[in-house]
């Protein structure tokens, strides 16, 4: 592998991390066309609060191939809760953490040999600071603490690693508002990615450990590498200017829930943002040559000013006949104390299909409905007050129609009464 290829994949590396911390990345204002907000009293960014927190899970795996000599790590997070800490007048402070899994192989072609590594009892965490006037990141660090068991050095080695990120000026990667079709460029800033001492130090202890077991030309290669990587960092790359596209809108479903959300394409990233959610809730990185990136909201504290509350999963009759009405209760509440009405999806396509009248905030509402086709459906139902805002999707209900029990039984009792006249 050349220079370039060598700084190509730190660059694929750092914009992995860069994902990381993606997901509140320009969550900054959100005006939809159909569901407008409340402005903010800055006009035009969200009023985060102390304790407002987005949760992920995420995977990823990176290759990297220096022949006789192959690398392949594969990973992946649970449970890293970004939240708000504190804030001042142009900077919201916000900290995470949460569990990680990785394993990493190195192959050697001549003479063939295996060397695998796991991390056990891992824990990522750091800080993230954005920029207020437009969401832009201005500094990330990242630590990353645990235990390594390697085939070679089969005694866990303590290990603890760190990398700091910094942006000049602030990287913002949306513009708002978002409408379908809308293309722009991101924010153009100088990245600056050291790494710490506790890293460094890792890496030549794992270097030292392998080159005890490989050939010493294998060696020398390893020598180099870690040299290169020396002389590498601090590193120093222009980001920025990539063509960013809003493809289309949508209902999607992560671990959070339903959102209705924005698809974007961004150079070798794909994310959906969520109004409701105020943030990116899904995110894949693709690059061909080095590896993939992806993650999802699992869970948020986060509530849009004077939306109204998640509803309640809907109940009613689960299995049915065609062409009868049910009822289906829900019920939902306005933080304002708005009236509201609820949008009912009754084929489970993420659409509503039908809205109520007003209610009181908190008033059980029972909605008829039924069904002509037979199959099996999700209903959902999500609340709008009566100034347009529009929160998210209940848990969905499932519901079969005709009622497959009662078909079943049907085409039992018939058969028993041929059976019984033949029989006769």
């Amino acid at each position: 592998m050349n220079m370039a290829g060598k700084t190509m994949a730190a660059v694929v590396c750092t914009l992995m991390l860069v994902s990381i911390i993606s997901p509140v990345i320009g969550s900054a204002v959100q005006i939809d066309e159909r569901t407008p907000r409340r402005q903010s009293v800055s006009g035009d960014t969200p009023q985060w609060n102390v304790g407002d927190s987005w949760t992920f899970d995420g995977e990823g795996a990176f290759e990297m191939e220096e022949s006789p000599l192959f690398l392949n790590l594969t990973g992946g997070f649970s449970g890293v809760q970004f939240i708000v800490t504190d804030e001042d007048a142009d900077t919201y402070y916000v900290d995470f953490e949460g569990d990680l899994e990785a394993a990493l192989v190195v192959t050697v072609d001549n003479p063939p040999m295996d060397i695998s590594a796991t991390l056990r009892k891992t824990t990522l965490s750091g800080y993230v600071y954005f920029n207020k006037s437009d969401m832009g990141i201005r500094e990330f660090y990242l630590n990353i603490t645990g235990s390594i068991t390697a085939s070679i050095e089969p005694i866990p080695l303590p290990f603890s690693m760190s990398i700091r990120m910094t942006f000049t000026p602030p990287y913002a990667v949306l513009v708002f508002p978002l409408t379908v079709g809308s293309e722009w460029r991101t924010s153009s800033s100088e990245m600056v990615v050291e790494l710490g001492e506790d890293l460094i130090s890792l890496i030549e202890q794992i270097v030292e450990m392998v080159k005890k077991l490989v050939p010493s030309d294998v060696a020398e290669i390893l020598d180099t590498l870690l040299e290169t990587l020396k002389d590498m960092f601090p590193l120093e790359i222009s980001v920025g200017s990539e063509l960013a596209e809003c493809v289309e809108r949508e209902n999607l479903t992560v671990k959070a829930g339903t959102y209705e959300s924005y698809h974007i394409s961004i150079y070798m990233v794909e994310l959906d943002f969520s109004p409701a959610a105020e943030n990116i809730i899904r995110l894949f990185l693709t690059d061909e040559y080095y590896g993939h990136f992806g993650m999802e909201l699992t869970s948020s504290t986060y509530r849009q000013p004077g939306v109204p509350e998640k509803p309640e999963t809907p109940s009613g009759k689960m299995r049915g006949r065609l062409r009868k009405n049910y009822e289906y209760k829900t019920s939902a509440t306005d933080p304002d104390g708005d009236r509201i009405q609820y949008g009912w999806d009754w084929d489970g396509d993420g659409t509503v299909d039908e809205w109520t009248d007003f209610y009181n905030s908190g008033e059980t509402v029972l909605t008829p409905h039924s069904w002509t086709e037979r199959g099996s459906y999700e209903i959902r139902v999500r609340a709008r007050d009566e100034h347009g805002l529009a929160g998210e999707w209940s848990d969905p209900l499932a519901v079969t129609m005709p009622s497959q029990i009662w078909h079943s039984w049907l085409i039992w009792l018939i058969t028993q009464f041929f059976q019984t006249i033949r029989s006769g």
